[in-house]
């Protein structure tokens, strides 16, 4: 039984899907909505705070920051202040994110230090620390443009690439989201993966790991990379291709919904780390080491622990016109989504970088003619990353028992003209309640994302509140992307 007060339910997966017959779990694809006006290096990080939003982002060896009013048109402020520059001290923020818990700071983040050691950042009175390579740094800063970077390491392991840290609210805890490298045997040996900490202070560092003798650092780091130190969330399995590695993390607790968790990875299938040619001169497979093509996939929790990934593209690439890869659409070699989401009306406003280079170096890549990258919009529907669907033959499922606290009932579900969706409330055990039944029920046939539920009575639920219920969805030519029992 769930307890789901006026709180808003996503059909991410099976939760709510107690019996069915006819109906299907689909993932949605996002639309492309074109480029941004943004100078592009890699995936962006994106957060809004007091109207404004703040996008982050790697950039000729530091971080850039750009603002907005809408999401569309973009302003430059340049690299971030407070970073001593001479001093060679970082590459780029990994992350953003808003901290509802800290009025004082609200922006965080976490950098990773991967140059050699050197003068390093000072707390207001503090001594100078040096930096050592790698080692995961919180950072932290009043109104996103100023910066302070704290010296004590939270995270000591080398983690490369985009990691990120957030507050859970149901947790009422922050967890950060990391590279890990399995290297001592396991299921995830040598493949990249996402391991996961979680601490209750984030200035309480380092934060919470396990320790591994037989870990070492490579040659040059201080810190290895990790291998079973973290709980492994995310990782490629015997359902990828060979050689494919998870590669980001790119997590977020969806807002407005009950125990909604998204990702969206960036799933490398690698075409090798030797140099030789497994293309026969069709194109520049096996030429690079450690090159390779990304698929965007989606990834769902309830918990932020546990993750069901679907297999489906759910960013989809563009299009190439010649064998090299050098001509197509801008977006038609490497994608990588960036983290944050904007909501904006009934749409899911995400950003991504792409260019039409490979994994490859972007050196080697602009001398071979694959020139190009850019910062993309991709719209998703307000709740829309999966559904319940129904064809032209019709379906149904129903709910396991749900205690709600609303006197309304409204979906958001897509029918097109022939397209219709009945509700039937039933009592705990699954029969019927007089008044809420199939025969009594005024089909949906339009698409919205908050559309009434009536019954011949009206659509007044008053009566149920409190007692335990089920609800009975009958679909034909139909999408059902959530529910929520209102109160009006």
């Amino acid at each position: 039984m769930y307890a789901i007060g006026t709180q808003k339910q996503l059909f991410i997966e099976e939760r709510f899907l107690a019996a069915r017959r006819g109906v299907a779990l689909t993932v949605n694809p996002s639309v492309k909505a074109g480029a941004i006006a943004v100078e592009a290096s890699t995936a962006p990080c994106i957060v809004e705070h007091e109207g404004t939003c703040y996008l982050y982002q790697g950039l000729n060896g530091a971080t850039s920051v750009w603002t907005s009013a809408d999401g569309l048109d973009w302003e430059a402020h340049g690299r971030l202040r407070g970073v001593d520059d001479a001093a060679g001290l970082f590459t780029s923020i990994n992350s953003v994110f808003i901290d509802p818990k800290d009025t004082a700071y609200p922006f965080k983040g976490l950098h990773e230090f991967i140059r050699q050691a050197g003068p390093g950042p000072t707390e207001a009175g503090g001594a100078t620390q040096a930096v050592q390579p790698g080692g995961l740094h919180l950072c932290r800063s009043r109104d996103g443009l100023d910066w302070e970077y704290l010296p004590q390491i939270a995270i000591p392991f080398l983690c490369d690439t985009q990691n990120q840290m957030l507050y859970d609210p149901r947790r009422d805890r922050y967890a950060a989201y990391v590279r890990a490298f399995p290297e001592v045997g396991g299921p995830y040996h040598f493949k990249r993966c996402v391991g996961r900490t979680e601490t209750d202070d984030p200035y309480s560092m380092p934060w919470p790991h396990g320790v591994n003798p037989a870990n070492v650092k490579p040659a040059g780091y201080d810190f290895p990379y990790i291998d079973d130190e973290l709980e492994i969330v995310l990782g490629p399995d015997g359902d990828d291709p060979p050689m494919t590695d998870l590669y980001n993390p790119c997590t977020h607790v969806y807002p407005g919904a009950q125990d909604v968790y998204l990702a969206f990875p960036s799933m490398y299938r690698c075409w090798g780390y030797g140099q030789s040619n497994i293309s026969a001169g069709r194109d520049h497979r096996g030429t690079f080491a450690n090159d390779g093509l990304f698929e965007t996939q989606l990834a769902v929790s309830r918990d932020g622990v546990q993750f069901t990934r679907y297999r489906v593209p759910y960013l989809h690439a563009g299009l190439v016109r010649n064998r090299a890869g050098s001509e197509g659409d801008l977006d038609c070699g490497l994608m990588m989504m960036g983290i944050g989401m904007l909501c904006r009306g009934d749409e899911i406003w995400q950003y991504y970088f792409a260019g039409r280079r490979t994994h490859e170096a972007k050196e080697q890549a602009q001398k071979n003619g694959r020139r190009g990258e850019g910062l993309f919009r991709a719209v998703q529907r307000l709740d829309g990353f999966v559904s319940v669907d129904a064809g032209q033959g019709g379906g149904e499922f129903t709910t396991p028992p749900l205690v709600f606290a609303g006197n309304r009932l409204v979906l958001n579900a897509a029918c097109h003209g022939l397209g219709e969706i009945w509700v039937e409330i039933q009592d705990e055990s699954g029969a019927p309640v007089p008044g809420f039944t199939r025969a009594d029920s005024i089909s949906i046939d339009r698409n919205g994302t908050a559309q009434e539920v009536w019954w011949k009575g009206g659509p007044d639920l008053s009566s149920l509140v409190g007692r335990p219920v089920r609800l009975r969805f009958v679909l034909r030519s139909a999408k059902l992307f959530a529910f929520q029992f209102a109160l009006q």
